[in-house]
């Protein structure tokens, strides 16, 4: 489906690192969907990195081009629009050594290794044979897929609207400026210009039916996104016991959502405990904040909450399971096993549910 950009807002202007956004997509007719789901949205690949690939390959950008799946078109188009660029397929390296002989990567570990953090201009740069494969070099590439975003906002809130909080993903490595496909190009688009987009539910992030259950939400950055939309829908419904962490890295620049979060606060909608990282001289995060308000989470746990957890799954998913279990080992004096069957149970149960990435 398309939707229309209807608003923009930035919301860490002062900011030097990469921008985040609140992006609010509007449709004619009421959207279906629900806090906690996902909404993916198809980009396209920046114009600097297309003509990049196409010089580096000596094709001609008008050059008629047929691929599978996809009809007949230029080659400058289908980079644009029908190819992935950004990321680098370990399918990509599997052709070249079933069907180029190549020797680089000796089994799929490898290639997933050296795939990690390249780009198709990365492995054109290190193999530049591969230029005289011209045009049949672009039917080695994956298709360019749907990038995934869990949504900001509830339908009982906006019922013709789907929220989007991202970050313009921006960063440098190996001398080349890298940027995320789909969040630069939606940095740039236009008030008015529709996104191609689809509805994607998520079985294994819901609000409880019960609005009188307590929930407990944990989020870093962006990954604050499904609770902005947990938080409408648990206000409409006329629920209390709304407990949020954040962390980002500074509360002057960089406290997402901030006017919405400290109203909910303040009309004792949302118990809010912030951390940020480079405020101190010791980095802070939200598994700190987790220890340093233990009674106040393990309170409501107690009470039949629900936890969430949403962000990075290596430093904050890791990093929160392991806080919450060593809060439990010291409130219940259990072992560490008692502790990792406990964290199993709940996730059986959905008492803990998790979208990380």
């Amino acid at each position: 489906m398309q939707l229309r950009i209807e608003e923009q807002l930035d919301l860490t202007p002062d900011d030097r690192d990469p921008h985040a956004y609140l992006l609010k997509l509007s449709a004619d007719s009421p959207l279906e969907y629900e806090p906690g789901d996902w909404i993916t949205i198809k980009g396209q690949n920046s114009a600097d990195l297309v003509q990049q690939v196409i010089h580096k390959l000596k094709l001609k950008p008008n050059q008629s081009i047929q691929l599978r799946r996809f009809e007949p078109c230029s080659i400058e188009y289908a980079l644009t629009h029908y190819l992935e660029l950004t990321l680098l397929d370990p399918a990509i390296l599997n052709k070249l050594v079933r069907q180029h002989q190549y020797q680089a990567w000796s089994s799929r570990a490898d290639m997933q290794l050296y795939a990690q953090g390249r780009d198709v201009l990365d492995l054109l740069n290190e193999f530049p044979e591969l230029v005289e494969l011209g045009s049949d070099f672009l039917n080695l590439l994956s298709p360019l897929a749907p990038r995934y975003y869990s949504i900001a906002s509830a339908p009982q809130s906006h019922p013709n609207q789907v929220h989007v909080l991202y970050k313009a993903i921006q960063y440098q490595r190996d001398g080349r400026v890298r940027q995320g496909v789909t969040s630069s190009w939606m940095q740039q688009s236009q008030l008015g210009e529709k996104l191609e987009a689809d509805i994607k539910p998520n079985a294994h992030f819901k609000l409880p039916a019960n609005p009188n259950q307590p929930i407990i939400m944990i989020a870093a950055g962006t990954g604050l996104a499904p609770f902005i939309g947990f938080m409408q829908a648990r206000v409409e419904a006329g629920a209390k016991q709304n407990q949020l962490f954040f962390g980002e890295t500074h509360q002057a620049t960089r406290f997402l959502a901030q006017a919405s979060l400290q109203a909910w606060q303040q009309a004792g909608q949302l118990d809010l405990h912030t951390v940020f990282s480079r405020d101190q001289a010791e980095k802070q995060y939200v598994q700190d904040a987790l220890l340093t308000h233990d009674q106040a989470w393990l309170s409501l746990w107690q009470q039949g909450a629900t936890i969430y957890v949403c962000g990075d799954k290596t430093g904050l998913a890791k990093g929160v399971e392991q806080t919450i279990k060593h809060v439990w080992q010291k409130a219940y004096s259990w072992t560490e096993d008692q502790a990792q069957q406990a964290w199993l149970d709940a996730k059986k149960q959905q008492r803990i549910q998790l979208d990380v990435y």
